[in-house]
């Protein structure tokens, strides 16, 4: 994609320079414009350097030639304005063109992202609220942040600048179809802990990564995403998700009944342990007390016992992680546990779990004989979002309606 990154003078110019690093390292290329007052916090050579491109800062500079702010409004396929300073926000909205960035911004046509970064008190005037609100009429614009934090007054509060990753999900979000809008889509992700004592518990390999990243996915096409999660996942700021954490199978059976009540589709991509011990102690076990055998009890198959009770109201999509016969196994859950659709993944031998790619297949009811296919979990994702975009929500099913 080409980016022009317009950099504001605050303190929190330093973190443009993190964007444009990750921006050139994601295949993005980047043409920094700076104002004046930002050049005194970062200099310009220090983007020229990360991005390998001239950087222009006054409205003659010209680092695409004559009529230099023409040629890169056209050239451009999103505008990320970071940080947005009172100052440049005031200016920008009311038209102003003394520098080369407002000259691109008064003249670019498509989508932007802009990172506000001020002090508490400036954020949340009536007029700079007021000035935002102008900046966003008839334009495609992404207000990202900003956060609750240090500020470099030595205060905490709304003010500080979003991450670059938050910046970076804000700019591919405004590049997904909308085909999800008014929907309420329910996940789980990652594992299950089931405790033997405080400090020993049955697990596995799971990250929760594909539950997070089909919730980035679902909520860039519109979707309202509930995300229920197993412990130790990480959980990035993504606007528009909400994140629950729980620990064990039986955990997150109840959280997933509290809250399928208003959603019209159920993802379930955590690895829930399938066994729990069946006495944990309430403290630490020693070895000498400890037992070869230790009694277990069968967790609850979340899925199945959704799929009996919803599967006429809810759209149900499970995984399948096999290490063998994956596909036979796969559309045997499909049936046996009233799904709409299921992802067989190959796990074991160095894939699955923990991986960044994945050798699966989406398979539908009636579905025949078939083959995996090398994807990345993006891709995926992805595809799952199509499907969903085509399945509708069954009656009684809970979408939300347009406001």
């Amino acid at each position: 994609m080409r980016v022009i990154l317009g950099v504001g003078g605050g303190i929190a110019a330093y973190k443009s320079c993190d964007l444009a690093s990750k921006l050139v390292q994601a295949g993005h290329e980047v043409l920094t414009v700076m104002t004046e007052s930002a050049t005194r916090f970062v200099g310009p050579l220090t983007f020229r350097a990360l991005t390998g491109n001239p950087v222009g800062v006054r409205s003659m500079d010209e680092p695409m030639g004559p009529v230099s702010h023409v040629k890169m409004a056209r050239w451009a396929e999103m505008l990320v304005i970071a940080p947005l300073t009172q100052n440049l926000l005031a200016r920008l909205s009311l038209g102003l063109s003394s520098d080369l960035l407002s000259l691109i911004f008064q003249g670019y046509l498509g989508p932007s992202v802009v990172a506000p970064a001020m002090e508490s008190e400036m954020w949340l005037s009536p007029q700079t609220q007021a000035r935002l609100e102008d900046l966003k009429k008839d334009r495609v614009i992404s207000v990202v942040g900003p956060n609750d934090g240090r500020l470099a007054s030595g205060q905490s509060g709304p003010g500080r600048m979003a991450e670059p990753h938050e910046i970076m999900n804000a700019m591919w979000a405004l590049t997904r179809p909308k085909t999800l809008q008014n929907r309420v889509i329910l996940i789980t992700a990652g594992p299950t802990w089931e405790h033997f004592d405080p400090v020993r518990i049955l697990t596995n390999p799971s990250t929760g990564t594909i539950g997070l990243i089909l919730a980035r996915e679902l909520t860039a096409r519109g979707a309202h995403v509930i995300l229920i999660h197993g412990p130790r996942v990480e959980e990035p700021l993504c606007s528009g998700v909400e994140y629950q954490e729980v620990v064990s199978a039986q955990e997150m059976l109840e959280a997933v009944e509290s809250r399928i009540g208003e959603a019209d589709t159920l993802i379930g991509a955590a690895a829930v342990s399938d066994f729990r011990p069946a006495s944990p102690f309430s403290e630490k076990q020693k070895k000498r007390q400890l037992d070869l055998m230790w009694p277990m009890a069968v967790n609850p198959d979340i899925m199945a016992e959704m799929g009996t009770r919803y599967h006429d109201s809810k759209i149900l999509i499970g995984f399948a992680a096999e290490t063998d016969n994956v596909l036979a196994q796969a559309q045997e859950k499909l049936q046996r546990k009233h799904l709409d659709a299921i992802v067989a993944n190959q796990v074991g031998r160095h894939r699955g779990f923990g991986k960044s790619d994945y050798e699966a297949r989406i398979i539908l009811k009636g579905d025949g004989p078939g083959n995996f296919q090398s994807v990345s979990k993006d891709e995926l994702a992805s595809h799952v979002a199509d499907l969903l975009s085509v399945l509708r929500p069954k009656i009684g099913g809970n979408s939300r309606s347009p406001l």
